[in-house]
């Protein structure tokens, strides 16, 4: 029998009779990391404890830690981390038995961990097969209206993050408009959740759906007990309680006198009130019915998350920071951002959610804790679209830093493209003390330290050198060539143009503090070189000119221009740059004059200004230098023309 592919893969004949059994039989019971790393998003959280492989989904959110600690681990083994924290505590205990998938780790002797995925796909394509003939009955719920999906993410992250603050008032708040938003007409056909229960007859199926810390159903003994309002107020047996919420406990009652649940426990807390009705037979559901949802239920389980989600997921890196919610040292450096955002009910996001957000459509980006639509700043950021776009779905809070960008185009960025702000689990302290921390990185290696110790070494034997050539070589020269002072500075702006231009090659391949370095460098040196040129016109015009090296008459009208474009170049190149400047951070702008069209206006002359400095830096460095050295310093020298002692001031 000839061998059969499988998306796109051949199977050894020798393997096909296993992937033709029936059900789930085809795939080993043991689960391998690589599968596990692949369910990271809260829909499908797979968690490795011990050697055993849980899908803690549905348990996340009545974690007691919160379920962002739960997240943090999702698709990895979290063993460890978890004996560390709870020693001797046996996580069935607090799980259904569904939680569990089955052992981790495949036996390499009997399968590949790549053969183990072959089955997977093989069975995903039988199901298919097999369901495909009522597909809108098994609709995925990836695949429902884009605008009801992003609602109901909103929601679950806004819960989310008021269960890892324990405010189970507000996480009821937003489960009833969860429940709102699924009951509206517009939507209500495009899911099956139910939403409520009339009849006193309540079956298990309806008391699985109540199984949080802010919906708490529990059965006993044939009656059903809404405990909800007493976790409320009775903390320390909140644990206790949860291990059952949303499943029968009957099989434990009266196994620990006194403690939940058992009979002195019952008539010391249980209120008339608590009771919700009796626990009534199930809803008859069609056989062929529950077999295609057991397909369809398998079927995701198998799928897993789409490769947009696992990647958002690998995106959404966390800087390390403290958990809770830091005071933002921009606000404390910048208070009119406090005004901006006052009265604002910004919604949640998680680092995943926007990570998701990484296209032109809607390019989010975060950036001190908050998150911002950057779309408007699209076609008029002075650093260009590229460089934003790059950056999309990620945390960009260093970048902003390094470019020190001015309180008026923060309060810019506050007003028009604010669109929410980090759950405060995932933020980062970005305070005044930790800023330095975080934005700096790692501390420098003894390799890096003893480099620039030698760099420093070096600067200073150089500017000794020069002080001594200087003092030997002061005798005033003749009147028919040029003055020692203006042959200084020729020396002075030859280096500060390479400097220039090696700041600036440095910054662009360089990250974090080092290109702030870099940067501020190259303003410095751009400043001095344009105080330089005017030193330099006023010695030029008292100065004697040497006559010129002979040649042919168009060569010497090329370098005549060439003299001539050095002058342009070291005029425009710093004014082109503090222009950048002051339309970014002092040009009246809306703060002063109340008109938007200002601030416009100020963004366009930037990303203007900024354009043509990159445009006549590139000529600077890839034609006018390449030519001057060339041929005006290389060249003449070859003929043994003295360049070097029409220039040199050391003479």
């Amino acid at each position: 029998m000839p061998d059969i592919t499988i998306a796109d893969r051949k199977v050894p004949e020798s393997k096909q009779r296993v992937i033709h059994e029936p059900g789930t039989s085809a795939i080993s019971k043991n689960i391998p990391l690589s599968e596990v790393n692949r369910h990271c998003t809260p829909e499908n959280c797979w968690v490795a404890l011990n050697g055993k492989v849980y899908d803690l989904s549905e348990f996340m959110d009545r974690h007691p830690g919160g379920p962002t600690t739960i997240l943090a681990w999702a698709g990895k083994d979290a063993s460890k981390f978890f004996n560390d924290i709870h020693k001797g505590v046996k996580i069935d205990a607090y799980l259904r038995p569904e939680a569990f998938l089955g052992d981790l780790g495949v036996d390499g002797d009997l399968m590949s961990d790549e053969y183990w995925h072959q089955l997977r796909e093989a069975r995903i394509v039988e199901i298919r097969q097999e369901a495909d003939s009522i597909p809108k009955l098994l609709e995925d719920k990836r695949n429902v209206d884009a605008e009801l999906k992003k609602k109901l993410q909103r929601l679950e992250t806004k819960k989310r993050v008021a269960l890892d603050a324990e405010d189970f008032a507000q996480a009821a708040e937003v489960k009833r408009d969860l429940e709102e938003v699924l009951s509206h007409k517009d939507h209500a056909h495009q899911h099956d959740v139910p939403l409520g229960w009339t009849s006193s007859d309540i079956p298990l199926s309806e008391v699985a759906r109540h199984n949080k810390p802010h919906d708490c159903w529990i059965a006993i003994c044939g009656e059903v007990f809404d405990l909800t309002d007493f976790l409320q107020h009775h903390q320390e047996q909140r644990n206790s309680i949860l291990a059952w919420a949303g499943r029968d406990a009957t099989p434990m009652f009266d196994k620990i006198p006194g403690r939940f649940p058992s009979k002195q426990w019952m008539e010391y807390y249980m209120r008339p009130e608590f009771k919700t009705g009796k626990v009534g037979p199930e809803k008859p559901v069609d056989s062929i019915i529950m077999e295609l949802r057991e397909l369809h239920d398998e079927l995701r389980r198998l799928e897993g998350p789409s490769k947009e989600e696992i990647e958002a997921v690998k995106t959404a890196v966390k800087v390390p920071g403290k958990t809770d919610a830091p005071t933002l040292s921009e606000e404390s450096r910048f208070p009119k951002l406090a005004e901006i955002s006052a009265g604002k009910d910004l919604p949640f996001f998680s680092r995943a959610e926007v990570a998701k957000h990484n296209t032109a459509e809607e390019p989010y980006m975060i950036i001190h804790n908050r998150v911002y639509n950057l779309k408007p700043l699209l076609g008029s950021h002075p650093g260009g679209d590229d460089i934003m776009m790059s950056k999309a779905g990620t945390d960009c809070t260093k970048d902003f830093e390094v470019f020190e960008h001015s309180e008026k185009a923060r309060v810019q960025r506050d007003r028009d493209m604010l669109v929410g702000q980090l759950v405060p689990a995932e933020n980062t302290d970005w305070s005044e003390s930790a800023a330095v921390q975080q934005v700096v990185g790692e501390e420098t290696s003894e390799i890096g330290r003893y480099l620039k110790y030698k760099v420093t070494d070096v600067a200073v034997a150089a500017l000794a050198w020069y002080l001594f050539k200087t003092f030997q070589n002061r005798k005033p020269l003749s009147q028919f060539t040029y003055s020692r002072a203006l042959r200084h500075l020729h020396l002075i702006m030859a280096v500060g143009i390479f400097g220039a231009v090696g700041t600036a090659q440095a910054a662009s391949y360089s990250e974090g503090q080092a290109k702030k370095q870099m940067l501020w460098w190259h303003k410095q040196t751009g400043i001095l070189m344009l105080v330089a040129l005017v030193f330099r016109v006023i010695f030029r015009m008292q100065s004697g000119i040497p006559p010129r090296f002979p040649g042919n008459k168009l060569v010497q009208m090329i370098e005549t221009q060439s003299l001539r474009a050095f002058y342009a170049f070291a005029l425009l190149l710093p004014v082109s740059g503090i222009a950048n400047e002051y339309f970014l951070k002092w040009a009246p702008g809306s703060d002063k004059t109340g008109k938007a069209e200002d601030d416009r206006r100020n963004d366009r002359l930037a990303k203007q200004s900024i354009d043509a400095h990159k445009v006549l830096g590139k000529a600077l460095q890839y034609v006018w230098l390449p030519f001057h050295l060339g041929y005006t310093t290389l060249y003449h020298y070859s003929q043994g023309r003295g360049v070097v002692r029409k220039a040199s001031p050391f003479i």
